[in-house]
């Protein structure tokens, strides 16, 4: 009995740990297909503290290796702010092409049917080093995503760049 419970003692914190590092399925990726709506709220890059609130309309396309996402954002003011990312995981799982830029993949989490996919990457932000992070979390009609950045001159906290919450159009 002993041996038994040792047993499960032991295999129960693997399990769990091996369950949580699940990559996205494609089916996943490809749900993703479709027009999305929501808000972006950037906060600024000269001024950490002035925060935008955009709407957003999100069409992603299915390019057979990658999903094509062709962002509109439009500020209170009405001007309208285009973009066109790809958004590729590589076969290994462990790297991902968003927003324009690579990153690690650090951990995919998984909460009944919604995923989060946790990237990052070093680079430059205001001619200061930096550490760049991608939150991705997804399920079925939500797609939210947060960018934080932190300085390696200041801080070990990522601040957030950018938020967008978006639900899809049916």
């Amino acid at each position: 009995m002993k041996i038994i419970a040792s047993m499960l003692l032991f295999f129960l914190p693997a399990g769990m740990l091996a369950q949580r590092n699940v990559a996205l399925t494609e089916k996943e990726i490809k749900d993703l297909v479709g027009n999305w709506s929501g808000t972006m709220v950037y906060t600024g890059s000269s001024n950490e503290k002035v925060q935008v609130t955009y709407q957003t309309k999100l069409e992603v396309l299915d390019a057979k290796d990658s999903l094509i996402f062709n962002f509109t954002h439009t500020g209170p003011d009405g001007k309208q702010l285009i973009e066109k990312n790809s958004f590729r995981i590589y076969e290994e799982g462990n790297r991902l092409s968003f927003d324009s830029a690579q990153f690690d993949i650090v951990d995919t989490r998984r909460r009944g049917i919604r995923v989060t996919l946790i990237a990052e990457r070093e680079g430059v932000d205001n001619f200061r080093s930096a550490d760049f992070q991608e939150m991705i979390n997804l399920g079925p009609g939500i797609l939210n995503y947060t960018k934080g950045i932190r300085y390696m001159d200041m801080s070990d906290a990522y601040f957030i760049r950018k938020r967008v919450t978006l639900t899809k159009n049916k």
